[in-house]
């Protein structure tokens, strides 16, 4: 089939022209595409996903704000602390580190950890479920976490699960990770640490590794943890 050109724009044989504010249009269609292809781009390479991870992030803290005010109405709570407050995710993983205080945790419980004081919290039964001391081993492992998955929120998830098994770890790096991985994986960085990493692997549910070859070993910590898609 062959187009002609006329004044009023492309004819295809047999059928009128095609008006000129049809051509338009299309053409008008066509930049619109592209131009919200390049800003996805532009967003994306602007850290568009800081943004989604920073609302996640606010929503929590109000979340976690109506708890400790449920809680406030039940036991006597210091108004002048910030506590830590986590969600529950892998009980029987925190009955490994600490089987007498997480006997009766469940996953969704809260944990809320004052300077003196942890309390697992069931926010939807309005309960609490244990009250006991913040137990502190004699010195603060430090960690790296690697996000290893295309979750935004794994570092954050994952970080809360780590500071309710370990409560005085510290994470001194967040970055992600030159690749994905199914499994969750631990490193011992500095070589040094073999007395205590299995306990820890075990807790996490994470499994002991050597660095990858892709990844760069972090400085000034004592373990990598790189996320996998098993959390």
């Amino acid at each position: 089939m062959k187009f002609k050109f006329g004044k009023r724009g492309p004819k295809i044989p047999g059928k009128k022209y095609c008006p000129y504010w049809a051509k338009t249009l299309l053409w008008i269609i066509f930049v619109l595409i592209v131009l919200t292809a390049l800003g996805c781009v532009a967003l994306q390479r602007t850290r568009f996903t800081d943004v989604i991870r920073l609302a996640y992030q606010i929503k929590q803290q109000q979340d976690d704000r109506l708890v400790l005010a449920q809680l406030k109405k039940i036991i006597l709570l210091p108004d002048d602390v910030s506590p830590t407050i986590a969600i529950i995710s892998d009980a029987d993983a925190l009955r490994v580190s600490q089987p007498s205080f997480f006997a009766n945790a469940k996953n969704d419980d809260r944990l809320i950890i004052y300077p003196d004081k942890a309390i697992i919290f069931d926010a939807k039964a309005n309960k609490i479920i244990q009250v006991g001391p913040v137990q502190y081993s004699t010195q603060a492992p430090t960690f790296a976490l690697y996000n290893g998955t295309q979750s935004l929120q794994a570092v954050t998830t994952y970080e809360r699960k780590l500071l309710l098994v370990i409560q005085n770890a510290q994470v001194k790096l967040r970055a992600n990770a030159v690749g994905d991985y199914d499994k969750t994986l631990i490193i011992d960085v500095t070589g040094k640490n073999s007395a205590n990493i299995q306990a820890i692997a075990d807790a996490l549910s994470a499994t002991i590794s050597g660095l990858p070859v892709s990844e760069k070993a972090p400085e000034g910590v004592d373990y990598l943890i790189i996320i996998g898609n098993n959390g």
